[in-house]
């Protein structure tokens, strides 16, 4: 096995790339990775694994720079691993190489699916000698991988050593599988009550709000101070420039026709916006903003839920996609309106194959398991069974004895 470092995809065939890429991910996607690199958010480096003297890639491993000042406030992986921090006193506060991805949520692997798992796992290896040498040359004592899918965390946990952390992130990827042909299949797959709330929401949503899909370039300059302001309610510290620079991203990565922002608007007045991004037959809900007027006392026409879910769903249906994935955040309030969700997992790599100095404390990522665990007991039809592999098999015993309960 070897593994080449390449500065950019064009240094990459496009016919190699394609066939390693996952066609269903977006964010493997050629495009998207060049359209990053033009942004200049795009990877340091981007590790390639071959058989020596063979074309074909076996697995591919993008390296990211993460500098808090950038504002990517999600993919700052001292975010995640605050308890590690005491490794990077010396180094500014930085802790490491992102690896895998560093954009929108579930992380997947690019390995060739058709290996069988005795040479995935040695495809990994290579790539993890590579990207810890190249940690370590920079300096930093990890690489990580946030918000991993569950199927690539399973096929990382075999190389997993003693000096590396792992835990379940603190948000859940959500997706939904659309039934039937239109909007009226997908409410009468939900539960009666829920049904009824749903009709409500989109009926006074409907009454209020006028809405408008345009492509999404017409728009970021509108919209990027919008979705900063949701997020910095929740704590995230995103830029304005950061996020015109990630719409700016989408947009020359899809085009104007799958790349597009729903603005809505009452009595004239923008309120609410959602960015959809189109990739093969997958509607992503990349981002939700809106800008609140504290001197409008009229009630909120169910904006959130419209621009984030009923909306997206309507104009999936109309382009014939069959999912959309409704991403991370506000798990239960998509889970009831008939998302599923998905575990993510966060990893470290100890670059230089141990653990650094210092006392590591497990209690964060032990409360974040518990916390999960508990909202998988309690509602287990919303959680996918990719969970019983990472909270154990007693779940359903639990969920058992809460419904004898009554619970």
């Amino acid at each position: 096995m070897t593994v080449e470092r390449v500065p950019s995809l064009d240094d990459v065939a496009g016919y190699a790339w394609n066939d390693v890429a996952d066609p269903q991910d977006m964010f493997q996607s050629r495009a998207w990775l060049r359209a990053l690199e033009q942004s200049g958010d795009g990877p340091v480096t981007y590790l390639i694994a071959r058989e020596p003297g063979h074309p074909r890639i076996l697995g591919a491993l993008p390296l990211y720079d993460s500098l808090p000042s950038r504002g990517d406030y999600l993919y700052w992986p001292e975010l995640h691993f605050q308890d590690l921090l005491h490794a990077a006193s010396s180094l500014d506060g930085r802790l490491g190489l992102l690896a895998g991805s560093c954009a929108g949520f579930s992380t997947r692997l690019i390995v060739d699916r058709t290996l069988p798992t005795s040479t995935r796992t040695v495809v990994l290896h290579a790539l993890r000698d590579a990207a810890c040498a190249v940690a370590v040359e920079r300096g930093l004592p990890y690489t990580f991988f946030l918000f991993l899918d569950a199927a690539a965390w399973r096929d990382l946990a075999p190389i997993v050593g003693d000096g590396d952390q792992h835990r379940l992130a603190s948000v859940a990827q959500t997706e939904l599988e659309l039934p039937g042909g239109d909007f009226e299949d997908y409410l009468a797959t939900l539960p009666r009550n829920t049904r009824t709330s749903a009709r409500r929401e989109v009926g006074l949503f409907a009454k209020e709000c006028a809405t408008e899909t345009v492509p999404l370039r017409e728009a970021i300059t509108t919209i990027a101070p919008m979705i900063v302001n949701v997020r910095a309610k929740y704590g995230m510290a995103y830029s304005v420039d950061a996020v015109t620079r990630r719409l700016s991203a989408y947009s020359s990565a899809l085009g104007n026709a799958s790349s597009v922002a729903l603005l809505c608007r009452v009595r004239g007045r923008l309120v609410g916006t959602g960015v959809m991004c189109r990739w093969h037959d997958r509607l992503y809900v990349t981002d939700f903003g809106r800008l609140d007027d504290e001197e409008d006392e009229a009630p909120d026409p169910f904006v959130y839920f419209n621009a984030a879910i009923y909306e997206p769903i309507k104009y999936a249906y109309s382009v014939g996609l069959s999912t959309v994935v409704t991403g991370a955040g506000a798990e239960l309030g998509k889970a009831r309106r008939g998302s599923a969700v998905l575990p993510l997992v966060h990893l470290a790599w100890a670059a230089a194959g141990g653990s650094p100095n210092g006392q590591i404390d497990t209690t964060a990522a032990e409360n974040r398991r518990q916390h999960w665990h508990k909202l998988r007991s309690v509602h287990p039809r919303y959680f996918h069974s990719a969970w019983d592999e990472l909270l154990g098999r007693d779940i359903e015993r639990r969920a058992g004895h809460h419904a004898r309960e009554g619970g």
